[in-house]
């Protein structure tokens, strides 16, 4: 249909021009309601959910939060890396390879250096311990190397940090040299 404009009119054009009224209002305001309820609701759960992680969390949690979200001025001193002696030990009786020749590098923060210095021999003792009771197929494949460092820095943060703190002081193993026989 062609106004007297020369303007066509669509069917929902059409549709509006029925409605007068209240139902025009319907038309408009419904949708919009929707869409208000929906962010109210969406920001209910936002909020409900930043509630639960302080809950779980402590009270420093969204500090903590709010520090990874905020881009701070101090950056982070930069790593350093420590290297340890090579190590070479027994592996379990039962696998092919008797013998490991291990050799790794810490890389950590330089304000911690002088506490992983001091925690050397502890250090050292933990991953002998660690690696006796390995086999093989402990060690086979990328999979294998990295469940070998995750577990050493485990171990080596368990040692070395405070229990107040969440924070790693080994924040990498690098492998060095790694060799069975």
């Amino acid at each position: 249909m062609i106004t007297r404009f020369g303007i066509a009119r669509t069917a929902g054009g059409e549709i509006l021009d029925r409605l007068r009224g209240p139902g025009r209002f319907l038309v408009i305001v419904l949708p919009v309601a929707r869409l208000l309820a929906f962010l109210l609701a969406l920001g209910a759960v936002a909020a409900a959910g930043l509630a639960g992680y302080w809950l779980a969390a402590g009270p420093r949690a969204l500090e903590t939060l709010e520090a990874l979200w905020t881009p701070s001025a101090q950056t982070a001193p930069a790593d350093g890396v420590v290297d340890m002696p090579e190590l070479v030990v027994n592996l379990r009786r039962d696998t092919p390879s008797r013998f490991l020749k291990i050799g790794l590098s810490l890389s950590v923060a330089s304000r911690d250096r002088d506490r992983l210095d001091r925690a050397m021999p502890q250090l050292t003792d933990s991953l002998q311990e660690f690696l006796r009771n390995l086999d093989q197929d402990d060690l086979e494949g990328s999979a294998g190397l990295h469940r070998l460092r995750s577990e050493i820095r485990r171990r080596f943060n368990l040692i070395l940090s405070d229990p107040n703190s969440r924070r790693d002081i080994v924040t990498d193993v690098l492998l060095r040299s790694l060799l069975t026989q």
